[in-house]
């Protein structure tokens, strides 16, 4: 099959003919990670190393497990070494689900293309720069749209007690149903003794600071060393601005001043809590054909996790790149996502088109799921419960829950 991309050779860049379609071979060449990455940094960038494809539709993850270090012995000259029991791991394993999407690029817009293309007035520069940008949109959408299914879970289950969820009807129209529980500790779910709000601020109720610092406190008495924070934007200003902040940065006598992002970063840092980082990520889903904004993040949860990579991304061969169809076009877009372009017209019985594929086989693997605590602060109803800290786990509190209706 003659690519769209192909139509196009005569246009020329630094003197040499340009084949757009050998171009964006080369972008998309796993080799090439400093060009991959041009496109967009994700979460599953930064928090995520990503794993050779493999062949099996399992994936396996060797999941740590955290204490504090044992210490050695100091032991005579002629004394044997004494033995230590090792914290082992466990083994995760999940199928590996599928993902992919599809953009036409119908014949009215080629022929649009064509006309500049075509077009006398405009130079050389000009005619690759308007064609480049609008045949590169659909195989960029189609290769960081797989992308975001990564970010999307990992995000979802970092803010929902370590369980990631889609639903045709919520946010996988035109999909399956599928779940993925990386089986958060029950020690790392932790819900608020009371809602975080202006009502209990204002009462004296909550000290999130000082919440947090305990958190982090006890987080280390565990062996595991609190890196960052999670939240969203919504959270991280109020948490910022309200009084309580404002009073431990200005004192009584200027509490009404705002606090700057820097001052409260040094409040954080003076309370040995790691910085934060806030959550804007937004994704689209296109059911009935419109555009709907889904927000991966659970606003009403915190997330605490180590610094640096928390997961792997394990990949599997795509299946088409085990059975390769003729007249398609197919390309390695690199960490297992396969960009795929083929065309429709009389002979298949459709419209005149040439589509553009984005699928792969991915699932992140939380293998830090144990460092991570998920604490929820508020969208809960509130009980009367006994807290010395302000926290109780998830168990704890739906303990007290039931206590109370009994």
């Amino acid at each position: 099959m003659r690519s769209i991309f192909s139509t196009f050779k005569g246009l020329h860049k630094n003197g040499a003919p340009l084949d757009l379609l050998a171009t964006w071979r080369k972008t998309f060449d796993t080799a090439s990670e400093r060009e991959v990455n041009l496109f967009q940094k994700m979460y599953c960038d930064e928090w995520c190393t990503y794993n050779t494809p493999q062949m099996s539709l399992t994936a396996e993850a060797i999941v740590g497990k955290y204490n504090v270090r044992f210490m050695a012995t100091l032991i005579g000259d002629e004394s044997p070494t004494p033995l230590r029991r090792s914290d082992g791991f466990d083994v995760w394993t999940k199928e590996i689900p599928r993902v992919g999407h599809k953009f036409p690029m119908m014949a009215r817009d080629l022929r649009k293309l064509m006309e500049v293309y075509e077009n006398p007035r405009l130079k050389e520069e000009q005619k690759v720069k308007q064609i480049e940008k609008t045949l590169k949109a659909d195989m960029q959408d189609a290769y960081l749209g797989c992308k975001d299914v990564m970010d999307f879970i990992l995000l979802m289950a970092m803010s929902n007690n370590g369980v990631a969820q889609f639903k045709p009807a919520i946010n996988n129209p035109d999909g399956r149903e599928y779940e993925v529980d990386y089986q958060m500790p029950e020690a790392n779910k932790l819900v608020a003794a009371k809602l975080w709000n202006d009502a209990n601020i204002t009462a004296g109720n909550v000290d999130p600071i000082l919440v947090l610092a305990m958190i982090c406190s006890d987080l280390r008495a565990r062996g595991i060393e609190p890196g960052e924070i999670l939240m969203d934007q919504k959270l991280y200003t109020w948490l910022r601005t309200n009084k309580q902040t404002r009073l431990l940065v200005h004192g009584d006598d200027k509490s009404a001043k705002t606090v700057t992002k820097s001052q409260f970063a040094d409040l954080l840092s003076e309370n040995e809590i790691p910085a934060i980082t806030v959550i804007r990520r937004r994704m689209a889903t296109n059911p009935d054909g419109k555009r709907a904004i889904v927000e991966p993040w659970n606003g009403n949860y915190i997330a605490i996790k180590p610094a640096g990579k928390i997961a792997e991304i394990q990949p599997a061969i795509e299946d088409s790149e085990l059975m390769e169809e003729e007249n398609v076009d197919y390309m390695n877009a690199g960490n297992g996502i396969r960009i795929a372009k083929w065309r429709t017209g009389e002979s298949t019985g459709q419209a005149a088109a040439e589509y553009t594929q984005g699928s792969g086989r991915l699932l992140p693997l939380i293998t830090e799921i144990g460092a991570i605590v998920c604490f929820q602060v508020r969208g809960f109803e509130e009980k009367e419960v006994t807290a010395e800290n302000g926290y109780l786990t998830k168990a704890e509190f739906e303990a007290n829950e039931a206590l109370a209706t009994v």
